[in-house]
């Protein structure tokens, strides 16, 4: 927030505000990216819009002390209060702060090469979609000591454990396994056994 555009959202008969806010709001991202929080922050939102509307900030230590003075002169001429005396678009692109950015070096396109990374790029790709129907490799201590982390293991183990064991499974519900090591039969299956030997 500009001081012009909160003064305008606060005072009826203030001038209003024009395309320097955006000058104001570069400031602020500015001075955010270079040491990561705002130049205006406070707890209490009271004095931090107090703090727009006066331009108070500072460059504080140690989060300005490794960066140089360029960036720092753009920014104090960017969050400038009066909005004729801050820089515009134009200005702020002539900065020294811009001049300095070393020019990128262009590269010569290689056909081979690329097609080299085309190549892998795809055979990544195959490998990844392919990666859900390959089986986990299997080591011979991983299955002596946790053979139930394999997922394939794990169903081999259970199949084989219910073709030995199926007669212990219910089949009906006249058949109730647990009954063998209940101590006291419960009272529907007692009634269930003696409506049985009553009908045979």
């Amino acid at each position: 927030l500009a001081p012009e555009l909160l003064k305008a959202s606060m005072y009826e008969c203030s001038e209003g505000y024009n395309k320097q806010v955006d000058i104001w709001a570069c400031g602020v991202i500015m001075y955010t990216l270079l040491v990561g929080f705002p130049p205006f922050w406070h707890r209490k939102q009271m004095v931090m819009l107090r703090n727009i509307m006066e331009g108070k900030y500072e460059f504080c230590s140690p989060e300005w002390d490794d960066i140089t003075e360029a960036p720092k002169d753009l920014i104090s001429k960017l969050l400038v209060v009066d909005p004729r005396q801050r820089l515009d678009a134009s200005q702020a692109l002539d900065h020294s702060f811009f001049k300095a950015v070393v020019g990128v070096q262009k590269r010569i396109f290689n056909a081979k090469k690329t097609f080299q990374f085309g190549i892998l790029c795809v055979r990544a790709l195959v490998r990844i979609r392919r990666l859900r129907y390959t089986p986990e490799p299997l080591s011979l201590n991983i299955a002596r000591t946790n053979p139930y982390r394999i997922k394939t293991l794990r169903k081999v183990i259970d199949g084989c454990a219910f073709r030995v064991y199926c007669h212990w499974v219910k089949k009906g519900e006249m058949q109730n396994r647990a009954a063998l090591f209940e101590n006291h039969p419960k009272i529907e299956l007692r009634q269930m056994y003696e409506e049985t030997q009553v009908a045979a």
